[in-house]
């Protein structure tokens, strides 16, 4: 009998999967460990899944104490904690759970976007207080309003369809110029155009994956540079903004209200000066949570595992580009 393959988690599956839609049975075919934190116990295996929502040590820290390692595979879209030079340098293949989340958190976004221009926020606390308020905001429509996404790739596609379905213009902005049909972008642009995307848009969407490129993206000259009135909403990672510098535009009334569903330090602290902002609605990093998208993410998991254990690794989905990521 051929020996199991050893791979390490984090955490439990089953905190986060139905482990049932392994109909196939691919785990049996692990020595699948559960290791809270990294120790000798995995340093023999060669695969680690990480990306689990109750783990409390990030992929990293496994990977460096795994020599054997061959791949990760993290459960979520975002890998910026596993890209590095040191596992493009031993060959390590990092896969990813892009596309898994994109209908959830576009629906999130249009939802978010929605609640911002109707005001609604303010007419939920009003409920909480048992409070009638007939003079509220008027608010105004979707249709007809631009919307910017920063970060224009399966997420931001999804984003797109949602928002051209509701009658609005959407303007596209990708790090790396896109191959093929940009539909249902009216326009993509480049990086050098973002200071033109904020001043034109009414709404700006911030959907990019974090990197070296994209880190500090919207700072005080950024923010400074939206369009006023305009409306922000970030579902992607919190370090691509500026804290600080979005409560200031929020303060001011540059900023006309904001949804982030992210922060730089999760969870967010108590003390933390955002709580305390007008206009602004936070959410605990689950714009992609859905019961639909934690089974599309587990499927793609299994796929990925039956390519490996049968050799063929070359057929494995959402490969990332550790070298691209690095530059």
């Amino acid at each position: 009998m051929t020996a199991a393959v050893g791979a390490v988690a984090p955490a439990a599956l089953e905190d986060d999967f139905d482990l049932a839609r392994d109909a196939d049975r691919v785990l049996d075919r692990l020595d699948l460990r559960v290791v809270a934190d990294p120790g000798p116990t995995v340093a023999d295996a060669e695969i680690l899944i990480t990306g689990l929502t109750t783990q409390t040590a990030p992929g990293a820290e496994f990977a460096a104490a795994m020599p054997r390692l061959r791949w990760v595979h993290s459960l979520t879209a975002g890998v910026e904690d596993l890209v590095s030079e040191d596992l493009l340098r031993r060959g390590v293949v990092v896969t990813n759970g892009a596309g898994a989340y994109a209908t959830a958190i576009a629906e999130y976004a249009f939802a978010a976007m929605v609640m911002l221009a109707r005001s609604l926020p303010q007419l939920v606390i009003a409920h909480a207080e048992g409070g009638w308020v007939e003079e509220h905001p008027l608010g105004s429509e979707l249709a007809g309003k631009r919307v910017g996404i920063v970060g224009y790739g399966g997420i931001g596609r999804a984003v797109a369809g949602l928002c051209c379905a509701a009658g609005m213009s959407v303007w596209g902005l990708r790090r790396r110029p896109a191959a093929g049909d940009t539909a249902p972008a009216e326009r993509v642009l480049a990086p050098e155009d973002l200071p033109r995307l904020l001043a034109e848009c009414e709404f700006i969407v911030l959907a990019a994956s974090l990197n070296p490129s994209s880190r500090g993206l919207l700072g005080p000259a950024e923010l400074e540079a939206i369009r006023p009135g305009a409306y922000l909403v970030n579902l992607s990672r919190g370090a691509l903004l500026d804290e600080a510098a979005l409560a200031s535009a929020l303060r001011s009334g540059h900023l006309a209200g904001a949804v982030i569903d992210v922060a730089v330090a999760e969870p967010l602290p108590a003390s933390s000066e955002l709580w305390r902002v007008p206009n602004l609605l936070i959410t605990p990093h689950m714009s992609g949570g859905s019961r639909e998208s934690r089974d599309r993410a587990f499927d793609l998991l299994l796929a990925n595992l039956g390519h490996y254990l049968t050799g063929h690794p070359e057929e494995m989905a959402n490969v990332v580009d550790l070298q691209r990521e690095l530059g």
